[in-house]
């Protein structure tokens, strides 16, 4: 509630603004009193909402976004947008990092309980910007679009699904992600022999960047390590971000359209990290696979329609980013959201997690070691 009182106030301070950087030099006196009592306005009503809310402990027991679907996907797109900004004043809208199993949150001590027949193969499915883990589910238990549930009867593995603030930093929440699989992998009822990491967008930087502190810091799942599957991820940046930056910057060159520059600036940390995306780092390659998967709306992938607009969020370019060791796919004729669930995409998952990883092939005596550098582990593949 209070959140949408200051979203008010704030729009009409933005109005306010504008009309006194375009309105003859008379005016600017008269609309900032009328302006400044429908701002007075809407900030008491804001406040005695926020009292009676408080008084009658509604406000405390209520989650009206977290009651239905589209609740749901409010509150990730909230999160999305601005999730790096509610924190003390809209503390209860931001999204911890956590497990989710069959609509409800799940702790890393509770997974025996919620996986009676564990298998070794873990995977780890990552939602992108401005989604949920809801975004991979598309229907009931016969609904066969469902990665994670395909995946689970067809391998054999057991698939989790995260959820986080998409709003906060891609560096942040790999942090978190890395320390979540700590959790996981040492609560896991059975030795965990392979792990594998899905992400869509976001979700895909947010994997790697995982695998970036892990390497950095040694964590126990790192040997575990199997693939990092990236479903449209922006690798080097995406153009619809840097494009927002330059109208932004455009913008506040000029004193009448300054003020519209704000709502630019109000893009979250995690939206302006996808201007550069997530290049290739210099620590020593992780002993798993990668496959970049892009998509292009135009039938053929190679045309300069593919090329140039990819799947109008993602170029192909970026997704596939060929300065990293990585397999990749780029199909033709899928939109950005349709990765997540287009049975093609679907079918050249299943035959890439199929094949056994190669690094136990070539080690089956000693495993990798994290002293190995980029360069001989790429020799050691080949």
């Amino acid at each position: 509630m209070r959140l949408l009182f200051d979203a008010a106030s704030g729009v009409v301070g933005l109005v306010s603004r504008t009309h006194r950087a375009i309105a003859p030099p008379v005016l600017p006196a008269i609309s900032g009193f009328v302006y400044g009592c429908v701002n007075a306005g809407v900030t008491i009503a804001g406040a005695v909402a926020d009292l009676a809310l408080t008084a009658t402990g509604v406000g405390r027991h209520y989650q009206p976004l977290q009651a239905t679907v589209v609740g749901r996907r409010a509150a990730a797109a909230l999160n999305g947008a601005v999730g790096d900004s509610l924190t003390g004043r809209y503390a209860a809208l931001a999204t911890p990092m956590r497990l989710r199993h069959q609509g409800v949150d799940l702790s890393t001590t509770a997974l025996a309980d919620r996986y009676p027949h564990p298998s070794r193969h873990i995977i780890v499915m990552i939602h992108g910007l401005v989604e949920n883990e809801e975004w991979w589910q598309h229907g009931d238990a016969a609904d066969r679009t469902d990665f994670g549930r395909r995946l689970t009867d067809d391998l054999g593995a057991s698939v989790l699904y995260v959820r986080y603030n998409s709003g906060r930093s891609v560096t942040e929440n790999g942090q978190e992600l890395a320390a979540l699989l700590a959790d996981v992998t040492a609560d896991w009822p059975v030795p965990v022999e392979r792990l594998s990491l899905i992400g869509h967008s976001m979700g895909g930087l947010v994997a790697r960047s995982a695998v970036r502190h892990a390497v950095a810091g040694r964590l126990a799942w790192l040997p575990a390590l199997g693939e990092v599957v990236c479903l449209g991820t922006p690798h080097q940046g995406s153009d619809v971000e840097r494009a927002a930056e330059l109208v932004g910057r455009a913008l506040g060159r000029f004193s009448e359209s300054a003020p519209l520059a704000a709502l630019f600036t109000l893009r979250s940390t995690g939206i302006k990290d996808l201007r550069h995306g997530l290049p290739a780092d210099s620590h020593p390659a992780p002993s798993g696979r990668q496959l970049f998967v892009a998509a292009t709306l135009a039938l053929d992938p190679g045309s300069w329609r593919g090329r140039l607009f990819g799947d109008l969020l993602v170029t192909p370019a970026s997704a596939t980013d060929h300065t990293q060791q990585a397999d990749r796919h780029t199909f033709g004729g899928i939109s950005h959201s349709a990765l997540l669930r287009h049975p093609r995409v679907y079918a050249e998952l299943r035959r890439w997690l199929s094949d056994p990883p190669r690094w136990r092939q070539r080690w089956t005596r000693r495993p990798p070691t994290w002293s190995v550098s980029g360069e001989e582990m790429s020799r050691i593949r080949d």
